[in-house]
């Protein structure tokens, strides 16, 4: 959602070619998602994970597109609740980013736990049952990411950089030896609320999956500025959408080829304690700086809109607490995920809004397509949430 320092570079080019278009979508998308999305989509659908990252897949680059073009011959660079608000008012900014201010906390509730539940599973050999061990376990996490995020330390940019490649590496390895792996058949679990089987179970798999789609809109701030072309901005979109495919679908088809029948043997106790030791610390950077960005996306909605203060870092990190203890019921997980779900739902369907009211016959077209998608997902999810 914030421009970042690459993303200045290759707006700076004054043309980028496909290649870096296809890049910074790439790494807008590629994230934490990577390593907690294949184990929770599996729990939820079983054989149908695939299908469940596929559609998530097109819909999320579709947007993208969208996105791209729509904003293709604007002068600014500026964030989705930006564009959105300089296409359709303040109010459009102010409701992206309320939506990602909140919704980001229950990410962070999420991310902890999931990293709790790869602790937990090193500790017991398979997965825990939700309560207050799990709890503990992430808000004592919860509590360092922001005590960090208090501090001045700062990730170096060539850390940056590196992290999505660490965190593909680590989610390669735990999916390859299914870490933290299935319960056992009825079972609770964080991963996936009981009784929740079949189209149900789907839709909220690819409800969920949002959280791993939220960067899509990227294009907001790698395409203004850069003179380039339609068919230039559809490249790189389309590149980028396919190196995201590539590694969602390569992670899905090896959770699922590696996950066994639930209950099996565990991997051995220094392997699991590696690969949790290892998704743990990646996922508590994610949390540091995650909590940062929400705390600039929260100060932005104050009338002066000035840098936020320690004490807006640290209400975030009290509303990330917060949000754990949903955790502590079965299913906890997918239901938190919903949290950054809502807002990627609410900023993109406000996007096809905006390339419905303000684009030529082709972008209304794929607006009205993009706003019917989205209005599915969420009808679609609501019976599996009363049933969760």
């Amino acid at each position: 959602m914030e421009p970042t320092s690459e993303a200045v570079r290759v707006r700076n080019t004054g043309h980028p070619p496909a290649r870096a278009l296809a890049g910074q979508v790439a790494a807008g998308v590629l994230g934490a998602g990577m390593l907690v999305m294949p184990s929770v989509v599996a729990s939820l659908t079983g054989e149908g994970a695939l299908l469940a990252w596929s559609a998530h897949l097109v819909l999320g680059a579709t947007v993208s597109l969208l996105l791209a073009l729509l904003v293709r011959t604007r002068r600014a660079p500026a964030t989705l609740a930006g564009t959105v608000g300089a296409l359709l008012g303040g109010w459009a900014a102010r409701a992206v980013d309320g939506v990602f201010a909140v919704a980001f906390t229950a990410g962070q509730a999420a991310i902890a736990w999931f990293a709790a539940t790869c602790l937990l599973t090193a500790a017991q050999g398979a997965p825990p049952r939700p309560g207050t061990a799990g709890l503990l376990l992430a808000l004592a996490l919860l509590v360092v990411a922001v005590a960090a995020a208090l501090t001045p330390l700062q990730l170096p940019a060539a850390v940056l950089r590196l992290r999505p490649w660490v965190a593909g590496a680590v989610a390669l390895a735990c999916a390859a030896w299914s870490v933290p792996g299935q319960a056992a058949a009825g079972a609770p679990t964080s991963l996936a609320p009981p009784g929740l089987t079949g189209a149900g179970a789907w839709w909220l798999a690819l409800a969920a999956l949002f959280f791993a789609g939220v960067g899509w809109e990227v294009v907001t701030s790698a395409v203004p500025g850069t003179a380039a072309g339609a068919r230039s901005v559809a490249g790189g979109v389309a590149l980028g959408a396919a190196g995201v495919a590539v590694v969602h679908l390569g992670l899905a088809a090896v959770q699922q080829a590696a996950g066994g029948p639930p209950g099996r043997d565990p991997v051995a106790a220094p392997l699991r304690w590696a690969l949790a030791g290892a998704a743990t610390a990646v996922l508590l950077s994610y949390c540091f700086t995650n909590v940062r960005t929400a705390a600039r996306i929260a100060a932005r909605l104050r009338p002066d809109g000035a840098d936020p203060s320690r004490a807006l870092v640290a209400a975030v990190g009290v509303a990330c607490c917060l949000f754990a203890w949903l955790g502590t019921r079965d299913g906890g997980i997918p239901l938190l995920l919903l949290g950054p779900a809502a807002a990627a739902v609410t900023g993109y369907a406000l996007g096809a809004v905006a390339a419905v009211r303000r684009g030529g016959p082709g972008l209304r077209c794929t607006g009205v397509l993009v706003l019917l998608a989205l209005a599915a997902t969420v009808v679609l999810t609501v019976p599996s949430l009363r049933g969760a």
